[in-house]
């Protein structure tokens, strides 16, 4: 190796050495800010908070100042690489000095010199004792580059690795064809803005909701998870999703990734990953939440925790961002999915200051000609900044009075002054009522929409339209007492564009349940007041003693007869469930889940363990031998011939045999079988998919 070469992979290690020193010191304060300010700072800037970890990184270059929090560190103490390539740099000058100086002495002679032999080896011998000596006595650092070298190979390949393992995997999934689902999918990536062409595939291979790749996303879900889903909570995970693409997550993992490979040695970085891949998450659901209206947290919140039932951990590959999460980071986003509000943004400044202020301290490099130093105590003080009030304008009070009286059956005097809460491009401005019961959100640039949210008396809405509520609850579940809460969620948005109010919508709720109410008296339309019961937005829970004798019955001898063991269901939930949105009980016990319609007729089970026990291809098991098996146990259960059955192998809505009747044009009736290498039934479902 050449002194030339081998000086600038020294500096080359010290530039890397240094930056990584710089960044721990960056995350170590990063960790102290979030942990000071706690919730107050929104989701948004929680992530963005870690953008200068990441500049630092692979800034080439920095200007010193005096005001560099750097300058309270001896980083050449620390880290001797820099002087030490300074040092060698010189000697390798030096030894080439040398050599061009016995150069230059022989080219005066004019060629003809009769210089010995022995002087042009002493030359030779003199310019790499020069810089070989150097690298014997930096043995300690050429040893340490060695090994950062072998890490970085080994997580390149290991990236290399996995990413061809995900291509595979995504090439072999199935494209997710129902026009249900698929209009849902699109009515979804229109509401969050997005303009690109974006697959939706189905693979259990996958663990869980997420998206991959970011030139060419495509959203994957797990089969089994899918078949789970309300209409509402696959619009919540399609948004997820949908966020992450909006906000080029996938992009922003993978320079990540290849930081932290360069950077492998450094333990902070690693937590910083994991941090800012956490608050990654909660960034999105803020999105979601922002574009779905906060009246939908604690249904959205509900169905983070539904999807974390069926998936569990977080993902390590910079190809993929998903909805994920371990359980330990579940009580900080389900507190922050409570929480939200379009009040939240008024903390913007607050982070939009944080971040220039720590880029004012530690994107520029400590000035060694001066040891002035700012206090960390004062740089933090620094960053604590409020939100900016505005004085609404003559103009805007009128426009939101206007729009406010066409929704409301009385007068809402608002406040003069609102809140700041959103970027200077769009200028997002929350106004309270003068008796601060109603919150109006509108931006003053851009014209999205006017937003009312508010937490209502149970007296403002209509002792029959609350008869309504009570009627359909009763009627789903006779059995149970219901009774709602004093309070009422409410909230409506208004849109600029089409000149009208949305539906408004009011959960009424209690112990154990929920049911949504929505008002359509508003709109074009100018309907007459007429609420309606939405059938695909309603809860109950109850004890599963409390359980019809003969539905547990029928579910207890279902089980035996299919999975052939006894079923003691320890928890129950009246819910929607498949296209159709029909009443359908959700039991759990025993390692097993069934579902079953309010009549008593059993649509599906499976054990809980099953993907661990079912066979993952159809070459496991002769064809003949699997479709007398999956005849048999059809039969018992749906009473069922499966004779005008298609049968095929599938992975959806897990890996297992798929029976299809009928048609696109008359709808189809579908029932998924997963066995386990003994021919034994582990998993079964009925659905139909309409026309």
């Amino acid at each position: 190796m050449s002194p030339t070469l081998y000086a600038s992979l020294l500096s080359f290690f010290g530039w890397l050495i240094r930056g990584s020193l710089m960044a721990g010191i960056l995350v170590l304060l990063i960790l102290t800010l979030q942990f000071l300010l706690k919730n107050k700072l929104e989701a948004r800037w929680k992530y963005l908070l870690w953008l200068p970890v990441a500049i630092r990184l692979v800034l080439p270059w920095a200007p010193e100042s005096s005001l560099s929090l750097y300058n309270v560190f001896s980083l050449k103490a620390v880290v001797p690489v820099h002087q030490m390539t300074q040092d060698f740099s010189e000697a390798g000058r030096a030894g080439g000095a040398a050599v061009q100086g016995e150069h230059d002495v022989q080219l005066d002679t004019g060629g003809i010199s009769e210089i010995p032999a022995l002087s042009h080896e002493s030359g030779t011998v003199q310019k790499r004792g020069i810089w070989w000596n150097q690298i014997k006595q930096q043995g300690f650092i050429i040893g340490l580059m060695l090994v950062w070298l072998v890490g970085v190979l080994f997580l390149g390949a290991k990236t290399i690795y996995d990413q061809l393992r995900l291509k595979r995997v995504l090439r072999t999934s199935r494209p997710i064809e129902t026009r249900f689902i698929l209009a849902l999918f699109e009515e979804t990536k229109q509401r969050l803005g997005i303009d690109r062409n974006v697959r939706f595939v189905a693979s259990e291979r996958i663990p869980g909701p997420a998206v991959i790749g970011f030139r060419k996303p495509a959203i994957v879900i797990s089969p089994s998870l899918l078949v789970t889903l309300q209409k509402e909570q696959l619009q919540y995970i399609l948004g997820h999703e949908f966020a992450h693409i909006q906000r080029r997550d996938v992009a922003m993992n993978w320079v990540i990734h290849i930081i932290l490979i360069l950077h492998w040695f450094n333990p902070l970085l690693w937590v910083a990953v994991r941090k800012a891949r956490q608050a990654q998450e909660m960034a999105c659901d803020a999105c979601v939440l922002d574009r779905m209206g906060p009246q939908q947290n604690k249904a959205y919140g509900q169905t983070i925790i539904h999807v974390l039932e069926y998936v569990s951990g977080n993902y390590h590959q910079p190809g993929v961002a998903g909805l994920s999460a371990t359980h330990k980071e579940m009580k900080r986003r389900l507190i922050m999915i409570k929480q939200f509000n379009k009040k939240s943004y008024r903390l913007s400044i607050l982070g939009m200051g944080m971040i220039l202020a720590l880029g004012s301290v530690t994107l520029v490099n400590p000035k060694e000609s001066s040891a002035a130093s700012v206090p960390a105590a004062e740089v933090v003080q620094k960053q604590k900044q409020e939100g900016k009030t505005v004085t609404l304008s003559k103009a805007e009070t009128e426009m939101l009075q206007k729009i406010i009286s066409q929704s409301m059956t009385k007068d809402i005097k608002l406040k003069d002054v609102g809140l700041l809460n959103s970027d200077e491009v769009s200028e997002g401005v929350t106004v309270t009522s003068v008796d601060e019961k109603y919150e109006v959100g509108f931006f003053r640039k851009g014209g999205r929409g006017v937003s009312i949210r508010s937490t209502v008396s149970l007296d403002t809405i209509q002792k029959a339209d609350q008869d309504k509520a009570l009627q359909k609850l009763q009627q789903l579940y006779p059995a149970k007492t219901y009774t709602f809460d004093p309070e009422v969620e409410f909230f409506q948005s208004y849109d600029d564009v089409w000149k009208q109010f949305g539906h408004a919508s009011y959960r009424l709720k209690g112990k154990d349940f929920f049911i949504q109410l929505h008002d359509e008296s508003v709109g074009i339309e100018k309907k007459a007041a007429a609420p309606q019961l939405k059938p695909d937005q309603y809860e109950i829970t109850i004890n599963a003693n409390e359980l019809d004798a003969q539905l547990k019955k029928k579910a207890s001898d279902a089980v035996k007869t299919i999975l052939n063991q006894d079923f003691h269901a320890t928890s129950a939930t009246l819910s929607p469930m498949g296209f159709e949105q029909t009443p359908a009980w959700t039991l759990n016990g025993d390692g097993v889940s069934l579902w079953m319609e309010a009549s008593g007729k059993v649509k599906g089970m499976n054990l809980k363990a099953r993907d661990q026990q079912a066979v993952k291809t159809d070459k496991e098991i002769p064809e003949q031998e699997a479709r007398k098996v999956v005849a048999e146990a059809v039969k018992k259960l749906y009473n069922v011939d499966i004779s005008e059955y298609t049968m095929t192998w599938d992975s959806v809505p897990f890996p297992g045999y798929r029976l299809e009747s009928g048609g696109i044009e008359t709808g189809k009736q579908v029932i998924t079988v997963a066995l386990d290498a003994n021919k034994k039934v582990v998993a079964i479902n009925s659905y139909s998919i309409p026309r």
